[in-house]
């Protein structure tokens, strides 16, 4: 498999598939914030955690 990161050549031209990076990018960014909300100590019920997911 390639990895996600990695350009696409096409007959001498280098292409980047940005709306996956984009895609990457902001799993990560949410994913930072879990970590640094857990770090602070904040707690969220179920219900409060499955409205954050919906609206990412």
């Amino acid at each position: 498999m390639t990895p996600i990161t990695q350009p696409v050549k096409n007959a001498n031209v280098t292409k980047t598939d940005h709306s996956e990076k984009a895609a990457i990018g902001a799993l990560y960014d949410e994913l930072s914030k879990g970590i640094n909300s857990l770090k602070r100590g904040d707690v969220y019920t179920i219900d409060e955690a499955w409205e954050e997911i919906d609206q990412i």
